[in-house]
């Protein structure tokens, strides 16, 4: 075999091959916020295609397309459904292993996992039917999109934000006023089912008719705000992959475990010596955990290090909660994140907490300084003006496919408008119905749309494998901080308390989801799924995936009491202390209204400046070493990411240093099978095995994913 084609064995299916570098064009005037990139060649897939697989490729209608889709879509949903089950014994039941919080999660990369191993199966018997790659794709889809809503970020924190007003009002407290604020078509009003649904039914059993008008509201509700977010994925997909070449690491990760179109060896990923080393090395990891959690006297590694207890005396005792966390997920993807995304982020975090330091040592210790989440929700807001604008060419023309259809028949995206539109108004005009001023409502869903845009774009250029790197519960604060809430009040709480039950969605992870919509649309192109497949794919996920969130909850909820899952005691677990914690809070606005808090706010513009300064420098300077995208991680999950992107940081720039670019290629596997090891052992194995020790075993050792 020749050394080209040899060279194309390292590439994933469905990827770029790089040609010389060179300084990336600047279409429609766009922020270059990459300064050099590789100029895209031919399509690995694509070298050798058919023309019956490029007519697929341009969405051509072909024979037994529908029977492909009806078994993909069943796969996926009966897929789902064991994954719903599995989180809630997992998850919430015995409360051991966040398997619905990592990305992809457990239930995902089992189902990933299956289909791989049912498609070998089929093609070793030589049966007819082996799967295609596409339909793998689709039934992905079903379970990546679908088990997150059953997760802790999404409907579990939803319902005891319906609930918690009714259930833990006091003579003390102002939520029996509030909670009779609320329509009952948002939330449930009977005394008992609320009962129920904290302490446990008589009957264990879920009192539906009290419910089905609540979660009915509430889907149209999240179906109008999923369907704005998918909107906006497929708006800025093609901008983000065309122009400014994104890699979008986690579909990159399946491509490689699936291994099938346009790859020479069938399995590429699973058979790289390299990838099994990593693999291992992450077993052996969690591995010692384990043991340690039921041998003490096992010495292990642990998950993390408090390297902050070593400052005890002031002013550096202000870096008492830094953490040196050991996340082997987070080093494994980390190893596809830009060299300077890598060094930007964990240098900020260092750089804040040391300007923490001085301001201690002069005396500047006010209240929530340096209010990292304000900065972080600044610097979001503000990075997703700056996409849009640099996208503004391709965002122009798709509006104009509204009219017409793009140039070779291929389907248009002007569709994705109307939907965005349809959406967004389905949100106002449910939110105005429940009692919230549309101003304040069209404020709160415009910041989360554009928080969802910049972590969505994180995800696709760096694929950091977490839900939680954005500046969570902050498009509330931002907003109320920046106007006062007096303003809001003098009509009356109603506004107010709709907004406090709605803080789910922005303290847990709904708007994510674009993210995982992005990824889902690049992994069926690159697996030659039609775009209107995986948008299928999307809405089935939805459809299916939230009833059986539903479901799973009240039926586990009812059946044990939610006062003492999820690691609760007799007040409910963390997501009902987080409601109630809201709600405080907007019980003391009874009678205190908030003012304007001009040092947050002033705090939050400057996160705004620093990501405007810096996109406006790299496209100016194409060698400037400090990412804005860094920052952004920095300020909203830098506690976490900086330790795991300072190890990878170091080995990756020592790495091109000494090997170059070809050294940095071959060592993908290894880190990717770092990534993979983890999330198989730590996620997989302890998260449907460790359940089966007795509880105090299982719950010594609680690790989370993502």
């Amino acid at each position: 075999m020749s050394r080209a084609a040899d060279g194309l064995n390292q590439f994933p299916a469905g990827t770029q091959l790089p040609c010389a570098p060179r300084m990336q064009e600047n279409p429609a005037g766009a922020l270059n916020l990459h300064r050099l990139t590789d100029e895209p060649c031919q399509n690995v897939a694509d070298l050798s295609a058919p023309p019956e697989r490029q007519a697929r490729v341009r969405g051509t209608a072909r024979p037994g397309d529908l029977t492909m889709t009806l078994r993909a879509t069943i796969l996926g949903v009966a897929l789902l459904v064991i994954g719903v089950a599995w989180v809630r014994y997992a998850c919430l039941i015995t409360f051991g292993a966040n398997i619905d919080n990592s990305v992809p999660s457990g239930p995902a990369l089992l189902a990933l996992l299956a289909l791989i191993g049912l498609d070998r199966l089929l093609a070793w018997l030589r049966r007819r039917r082996v799967l295609q790659a596409r339909e793998i794709a689709v039934a992905y889809t079903i379970v990546l999109v679908g088990i997150p809503l059953s997760s802790l970020g999404i409907v579990r924190p939803m319902l005891p934000s319906l609930t918690a007003l009714p259930y833990f009002a006091e003579t003390s407290n102002n939520f029996a006023d509030l909670a009779g604020l609320v329509p009952s078509w948002v939330a449930p009003t009977d005394e008992g089912v609320i009962t129920g649904y904290f302490e446990a039914a008589p009957t264990e059993r879920v009192p539906w008719d009290a419910w089905l008008t609540p979660l009915g509201a509430w889907m149209v509700f999240l179906g109008g705000f999923f369907a704005a977010l998918v909107a906006l994925a497929v708006l800025l997909r093609r901008p983000w992959t065309e122009h400014d070449r994104l890699t979008y690491p986690v579909a990159t990760f399946a491509v490689e475990l699936v291994g099938r179109e346009g790859a020479v060896s069938p399995l590429p990923l699973l058979r790289n010596t390299l990838m099994w080393i990593g693999f291992g090395l992450a077993a052996v990891f969690d591995g010692m955990n384990v043991a340690e959690a039921m041998n003490p006297g096992i010495p292990a590694l642990g998950l993390y290090y408090p390297i902050g207890g070593l400052f005890t005396e002031r002013p550096w005792s202000t870096l008492q909660s830094v953490v040196f966390y050991h996340r082997p997920e987070f080093i494994g993807f980390g190893w596809l994140v830009p060299v300077e995304i890598l060094g930007s982020t964990w240098g900020f975090y260092l750089l804040i907490r040391l300007l923490a330091v001085g301001a201690t040592a002069v005396g500047y210790e006010p209240p929530g300084f340096p209010f990292l989440m304000r900065q972080s929700a600044g610097a979001y807001l503000a990075m997703a003006i700056i996409l849009l604008w640099a996208a503004r060419r391709s965002l122009g023309q798709s509006l104009r496919d509204l009219v017409r259809r793009e140039a070779g028949g291929r389907p248009s995206r002007g569709g994705a408008w109307l939907v965005l539109a349809v959406g967004l108004l389905a949100m106002l005009v449910w939110a105005n119905a429940a009692g919230m001023q549309l101003a304040l409502a069209g404020l709160y869903f415009v910041a989360m749309l554009l928080i969802a845009v910049t972590f969505a774009r994180i995800r696709a250029e760096t694929g950091v494998p977490t839900n939680w790197a954005f500046p969570f519960g902050e498009a509330k604060k931002i907003i109320l901080e920046a106007t006062g809430t007096q303003v809001w009040s003098r009509a009356g709480m109603q506004g107010l308390t709709i907004m406090s039950m709605m803080n789910f969605l922005c303290r847990g992870y709904f708007p994510g989801l674009m993210a995982f919509g992005i990824e889902s649309l690049e992994l069926g192109e690159r697996m030659r799924a039609r775009r209107r497949e995986i948008i299928g794919a999307l809405v089935i996920a939805f459809a299916v995936g939230l009833p059986l969130a539903y479901a799973m909850h009240l039926q586990a909820f009812y059946q044990y009491g939610a006062n003492v899952l999820e690691g609760g005691t007799i007040a409910g677990g963390y997501r009902t202390s987080l409601a109630r914690g809201e709600f405080e809070l907007l019980s003391g606005m009874v009678e205190n209204p908030g003012l304007v808090q001009r040092l947050a706010t002033g705090f939050a513009a400057g996160g705004a400046g620093v990501v405007t300064v810096l996109s406006i420098l790299r496209h100016h300077f194409l060698r400037l070493p400090v990412h804005p995208l860094g920052y952004a991680l920095a300020t909203s999950y830098g506690y976490l990411l900086w330790a795991p992107f300072f190890t990878v940081w170091l080995i990756k720039s020592l790495v091109v240093k000494l090997g170059g670019a070809r050294a940095y290629r071959r060592l993908v596997p290894l880190f990717l099978g770092i990534a993979f090891g983890h999330l198989f052992v730590a996620g997989l194995l302890w998260g449907a095995f460790g359940a089966l020790l007795p509880g105090e075993l299982y719950r010594r050792l609680h690790i989370d994913i993502g």
